[in-house]
């Protein structure tokens, strides 16, 4: 793929960046700094670690043994004899209990994969909603220029009409092409601020008077070696492997108890102690329909572990071919704008000494106007497919790290 320039692009950055910054200039935020509050505080990732927190304390729960019984029985109180037993009882941990802790921490890895795939959607989401400010703005500050440009051609024709130069009628079309330029700002402007707001809704921090700048196009992002949604499906389909064999294991533990006796006829009273054990006899109940679920869950498993291979292989191929080819669409596109404020001064010497039409002279304005809105839009949805590419490559650009968000999937 060739490199993306940004000859074409400088005037409409130069519009969408505003003023060097400076006495009295807007801060400016840059994409960087506007994905920077991303982090483990972050309201959006905290709602995201949800399921990843409920695997794990479900791993607590399964590794937590029984609690002991104890118990107190005291048999024909106000009787000639009387008995008192005092027994602790305990329920032994099942053979079971290893493999469904096995398949549980597997589980938990698979959630934990999600998650690192939702933390990298989400950075891109605010990826977008920040291309959707920035674009909104500088499709506003292109509107604007030309509306000020038109605005002052349209002054200049008034004051020949003052000296009696010009009919007048020439002032009169600069101003109605004004008008129409002047109400297209305020669409625009009403759509960057709808963009600035939802920009406000993921950064608290973002200043008020803050303004974007059109991010430049990224490089091709390297793909994961494992992607988290294939890592994640591994990770189901040896969680439902583990639970089928625990659901092999059909014979329960036993529950032991032990205690003290007493018995008391009021001449004399005798002590003893007691043992027991209750052991549930597998003759009707030996998981039957926990094993067939089991046999189910396992072949669900594997079959979506291979369409998701199938789905992420695919896409890649096919988001990578679309980024690529929006870029060289832009490139040709910069390139074929690079002579645009040339043009425009030339047409409108040409206008002033008579030779050429302000028919011919407000085409020239809208051509140029539409080529570096076709500029914008293209370079739009180039970095909308990056976005695509991100997410289905399982990974950001290298200066795009997530590394402080991904969660650890190897669980102890």
């Amino acid at each position: 793929m060739r490199r993306i320039g940004l000859a074409g692009l400088w005037p409409v950055l130069f519009f969408a960046a505003g003023p060097i910054q400076g006495s009295g200039a807007p801060p400016i935020v840059t994409e960087a700094e506007f994905l920077s509050v991303l982090d483990d505080s972050h309201p959006a990732v905290a709602e995201s670690s949800e399921a990843l927190a409920l695997a794990r304390s479900r791993i607590v729960a399964a590794a937590t043994r029984e609690n002991p019984v104890l118990g107190v029985e005291r048999e024909d109180p106000s009787g000639p004899a009387e008995q008192t037993d005092w027994t602790l009882s305990w329920q032994l941990p099942g053979a079971d209990r290893r493999p469904e802790i096995a398949a549980l921490e597997e589980a938990a890895g698979a959630e934990a994969a999600r998650l690192s795939q939702q933390l990298l959607e989400l950075r891109q989401e605010m990826r977008e909603i920040y291309a959707g400010w920035a674009f909104a703005q500088a499709r506003h500050d292109r509107l604007a220029a030309q509306a000020e440009r038109v605005e002052a051609m349209a002054a200049r024709e008034h004051l020949r009409a003052e000296r009696g130069e010009a009919s007048g009628l020439e002032a009169r079309r600069l101003d109605l092409a004004g008008g129409g330029l002047r109400a297209r700002v305020a669409l625009a402007a009403a759509d960057a601020e709808r963009a600035r707001a939802r920009a406000s809704a993921w950064s608290a921090t973002l200043p008020p008077d803050a303004r974007p700048m059109v991010p430049p196009l990224p490089a091709v992002p390297e793909p994961a070696a494992s992607h988290p949604l294939v890592r994640a499906a591994e990770r189901d389909l040896a969680a439902a492997e583990l639970q089928g064999r625990a659901a092999g294991r059909f014979v329960r533990s036993p529950e032991v108890s032990v205690g003290w006796q007493r018995e008391d006829t009021g001449l004399e009273s005798t002590d003893g102690l007691l043992l027991g054990v209750a052991w549930s006899v597998p003759v009707f109940a030996r998981n039957r329909a926990e094993k067939a679920a089991s046999e189910t869950r396992v072949a669900s498993a594997r079959a979506r572990l291979e369409t998701v291979q199938r789905e992420v292989e695919s896409m890649r191929a096919g988001a990578r071919a679309s980024f690529e080819q929006l870029g060289e669409a832009l490139a040709v596109a910069e390139a074929a704008t690079g002579g645009n404020r040339r043009m425009l001064d030339g047409a409108e010497a040409a206008f002033r000494h008579g030779e050429t039409s302000l028919t011919d002279l407000l085409e020239i304005h809208r051509s140029v106007a539409e080529s570096e809105l076709t500029v914008l839009d293209l370079h739009e949805a180039a970095l909308a497919a990056h976005r695509e590419l991100a997410r289905v490559a399982g990974s950001d650009s290298p200066d795009n790290d997530l590394s402080h968000l991904s969660p650890q999937e190897n669980l102890p």
